[in-house]
């Protein structure tokens, strides 16, 4: 993994560590001010820094995340556009529900290279599925 690429994986595992946490405010720094999130269960796009911000603060405040786990990440880099993908293993609890959910699922981020460093562009997740 170059260093630019490196850079790239901990700004993703820093996001996912600020609203696991509920540093919500330090996401702010991640997104592009006009990124889009695409997710599943969640009806449309979510379009701006703004809208993101809260989408992540909706969660927080309706769920507690037990676990995270990333796995099988990979960034690539064409000049100053990168991919990175990741497959992630996660236990949340929604507190209107009794059980934990255990799932699985795909992460795909496009980042664009900003003057203050790499951005998030587009996060699109596939479909969660139970995990074994």
């Amino acid at each position: 993994m170059t260093d630019e690429e490196r850079e790239i994986w901990d700004l993703i595992r820093e996001s996912n560590r600020a609203w696991k946490e509920g540093a919500i405010r330090e996401l702010e720094n991640v997104f592009d001010e006009h990124a889009v999130i695409i997710a599943p269960r969640i009806e449309g796009r979510i379009v701006g820094r703004e809208a993101i911000v809260k989408s992540y603060a909706d969660f927080v405040s309706h769920a507690r995340t037990d676990s995270l786990e990333e796995m099988e990440h990979c960034v690539d880099v064409i000049g100053e556009t990168a991919v990175a993908t990741y497959r992630f293993r996660i236990r949340y609890q929604l507190h209107s529900e009794e059980a934990p959910r255990d799932e699985v699922g795909q992460e795909i981020l496009v980042l664009h290279k900003r003057p203050d460093g790499w951005k998030i562009i587009w996060r699109t997740q596939t479909e969660p599925e139970p995990a074994d």
